[in-house]
């Protein structure tokens, strides 16, 4: 792309002076801000890990702060109501585990190329569940390169507008399973067992459909097998999803064993499961 090689940890590699770093993105880190470009090379390739760095993709929730949002707002679709406040609590004491007694966390967990987790927005789009109303362009940000004059890395613009250089960067997205949600990653029990498709990207409620920016989606399933089937959903109903309260246990407990779920939260999905009317 550029005729140079350059990485995160250059400066700190020469100084001796690198820390331990987690790097923790959202499904929408993908979708919106070319996120894949984290952990693959300039043609799309996959990385292999850098020793002191980690890599994970939290499977399902939108760019946000850590509070759940609820309505379309300006989004065609209900926005996505998930958090990555578990997920991040969990690689928080992982990495304070890392850097005091140096107990290793898990390996990165990220969409690969070569296991055919990481495709193209394309493949997503015609790979996605077809559900009524619903439209997955396969269109997204894309990582362009712009020259901006030779004084550039010296914080001075001598060519404005800029140049575009070369193609843009690839643009990598997760693969999805049959109910439209993400397959690799940390998939807590919001996607082990879910109630419902979670995405890293929705649409803007007008005629040629933008993406809106850092909002996912939440298609919700049908509450009953006849709803769902007067609908065409190809996704299971809540109705038919009679061991949720299982499934929910089971994800949770995978995920604790793997270290990337706290104690605390496993015991607050269970409950949560157990007081919801999901499969009942």
């Amino acid at each position: 792309m550029t005729g140079k090689t350059a990485g995160w940890l250059d400066a700190c590699t020469r100084s001796k002076t690198c820390p331990l770093v987690i790097d923790a993105n959202s499904e929408n880190e993908y979708w919106a801000k070319d996120g894949a470009l984290a952990h693959t090379d300039t043609v799309g390739n996959d990385l292999a890990d850098i020793d002191g760095v980690r890599i994970y993709f939290i499977t399902g929730p939108p760019h946000g702060d850590g509070i759940p949002v609820t309505g379309k707002a300006v989004c065609a679709y209900e926005r996505n109501p998930l958090v990555g406040n578990q997920a991040v609590r969990a690689l928080l004491t992982a990495l304070d585990q890392w850097t005091s007694n140096g107990t290793t966390p898990p390996p990165s967990l990220v969409p690969r190329k070569d296991n055919g987790t990481l495709i193209a927005p394309t493949q997503a789009a015609a790979a996605f569940p077809h559900i009524a109303g619903v439209t997955l362009t396969g269109r997204m940000h894309t990582g362009d390169l712009f020259d901006y004059g030779p004084q550039a890395a010296s914080g001075i613009l001598t060519t404005w507008p800029p140049k575009l250089v070369s193609m843009p960067y690839p643009t990598m997205v997760p693969a999805v399973d049959a109910d439209g949600n993400a397959i690799a990653g940390m998939r807590l029990p919001d996607i082990a067992a879910p109630i419902g498709t979670y995405t890293g990207w929705n649409n803007r409620a007008n005629p040629i459909l933008d993406g809106c920016d850092g909002f996912g989606s939440f298609l919700p399933f049908a509450a009953t097998k006849a709803e769902r089937i007067a609908n065409n959903d190809p996704r299971p109903s809540l109705e038919e999803h009679a061991a949720y309260v299982k499934a929910v246990s089971t994800a949770a407990t995978a995920s604790l064993k793997a270290h990337v779920l706290l104690q605390e939260d496993a015991d607050r999905y269970i409950t949560l499961a157990e007081d919801s009317n999901v499969g009942r």
